[in-house]
């Protein structure tokens, strides 16, 4: 008996994850598969998806396409669908998260439903990319008085309340490198669809740098100490930038085309009824001006079930995961 019970402390310290059955999540384009984006927004499977089938879990996703964290901090009135109070984008706090309490918390849900059980049920958030970006931090669009501190505070206050509703364990996945992307890289973008306007390709790329490399900082401070605040609660913090940085570059050993591959340029050019895709879609990193490609959140996908195992390279574990 003694040995067992000292094989289960050595394992203990060592680490072992949680079972995980169930993942919850929460977003923008880069997680929504179909709420308001169809097809998504990567132009084929999101890394959702993937996860579902890679980690055979059961998934509910309450990520919408355009979401910042909160349209308090950084609203883009006129830009959302018509039929949104404002015309705002839904963001997590303000959408998603009532729509999640609608189905699952007692006394609010619509519907009774078996209880989500935190013991092998997650939680993500990935946000981030409309908070920085254009039309927001990034062009000085937020709300007045609003930093880069608040926007990540505001996740912390996703962790939190999802936490009163009888939420354990929480996975951030941190903003991906997006002075790299079409849209922000200081290459010029072919097409200009997301951001037409002239605008100094090169200032607001160091600048945008500087907001995503800060906030990703922010998280590594800000997750550990919420934690402090919620007894039982465990998390992982998702190191998107990382792996994003490695996939640029270093594609091959992560995109599976047979043509050269692609991480400066984007598969899907043009809009509406003028869209043209390129053949190889699969070599590239990205697939519009904007958005990963589908063999970009494949990798994505693979290195999350990692995490939900406490095995991937990209992740820090914060608790008893």
């Amino acid at each position: 008996m003694l040995p067992a019970l000292l094989s289960l402390a050595v394992l203990a310290t060592q680490g072992l994850a949680w079972p995980t059955s169930t993942l919850v999540t929460f977003g923008d384009s880069y997680t929504d598969q179909s709420r308001r984006s169809l097809p998504s927004p990567d132009g084929g499977t999101t890394w959702v998806r993937y996860a579902e089938m890679y980690g055979s879990l059961q998934l509910y996703n309450y990520a919408v396409s355009g979401a910042a964290c909160s349209n308090l901090l950084t609203p883009r009135p006129g830009a959302g669908p018509p039929s949104y109070p404002d015309s705002n984008y839904p963001s997590v706090l303000e959408y998603e998260m009532p729509a999640f309490a609608m189905d699952w918390v007692p006394g609010l849900q619509v519907m009774p439903a078996q209880p989500l059980n935190p013991d092998t049920t997650v939680y993500s958030l990935w946000i981030g990319t409309n908070d920085v970006g254009e039309g927001s931090l990034l062009t000085g669009n937020q709300t007045f008085g609003t930093t880069i501190v608040n926007v990540t505070q505001c996740a912390i206050e996703w962790m939190s309340l999802l936490y009163s509703y009888g939420a354990r364990r929480f996975l951030l996945q941190n903003m991906i490198p997006l002075q790299l992307v079409p849209m922000y890289s200081v290459l010029p973008d072919p097409d200009g669809t997301f951001w037409p306007q002239p605008h100094n390709r090169t200032d607001y790329n160091i600048r945008l740098q500087e907001l995503v490399m800060a906030g990703n900082a922010l998280w590594d401070l800000q997750v550990p100490t919420a934690l402090n605040k919620m007894p039982g609660a465990a998390a992982a913090i998702f190191n998107s930038y990382a792996l994003f940085s490695d996939m640029y570059n270093n594609p091959g050993e992560f995109l599976n085309g047979t043509l050269p591959y692609n991480v400066t340029g984007y598969v899907s050019h043009g809009s509406g009824a003028n869209v043209v895709n390129a053949t190889n879609p699969d070599s590239y990193l990205w697939w519009n001006e904007l958005h990963p490609s589908e063999q970009a959140q494949r990798n994505v996908a693979k290195e999350i079930v990692l995490t939900l195992n406490r095995t991937s390279k990209y992740a820090r574990y914060l608790g008893d995961w």
